[in-house]
């Protein structure tokens, strides 16, 4: 059933995400739902509207990832070009320091567990559920304890932010 609809998920995925991501993955995520929710398929309408719902749904999930990378990596890179602003010299290592502290000092207004799930997401790069067995809790737990840390460490980084006068 999925293999004769993959080259039209396919379609759907490169055309909700553009030019700029990466559509196998998303396929991948689709066909791999698609299979855990096939038992859950009614009927009621015909399988391609079924399939166009999870395509769009997944590829939205894929956008605001990556979305939330890049916001992740113009922060982190603003650190590190705070730290080299100075160039080599005696204050360098200071200022890289004082980059550090700053990154941390909004990292640490985080509840523990959010913290955690925080770095494990966006620094290591696992997966939620990687996640949740590191953690021992269940996936979706972990999913809104990032949803909160990385709206939390956005509100707390731009305080740091405004007190360090930048």
């Amino acid at each position: 059933m999925c293999r004769a609809h993959t080259a039209q998920i396919a379609r759907w995925a490169q055309r909700l995400l553009g030019p700029d991501m990466d559509t196998d993955e998303t396929v991948q995520d689709v066909l791999l739902t698609v299979s855990r929710r096939l038992g859950e398929f009614r009927g009621d309408a015909p399988i391609t509207t079924w399939l166009f719902r999870i395509t769009a749904r997944v590829a939205a999930n894929h956008r605001r990832a990556a979305r939330r990378r890049r916001i992740w990596a113009r922060l982190t890179r603003r650190i590190e070009e705070t730290a080299a602003a100075e160039g080599p010299g005696p204050g360098t290592g200071l200022d890289e320091r004082e980059a550090w502290q700053r990154f941390y000092r909004a990292l640490d207004t985080l509840p523990e567990q959010h913290r955690q799930v925080l770095v494990l997401f966006e620094l290591d790069q696992l997966g939620t559920v990687e996640i949740a067995r590191t953690m021992g809790r269940p996936p979706a737990t972990v999913r809104v304890w990032l949803h909160r840390a990385r709206s939390q460490f956005v509100e707390a980084w731009q305080r740091v932010q405004k007190e360090s006068g930048e």
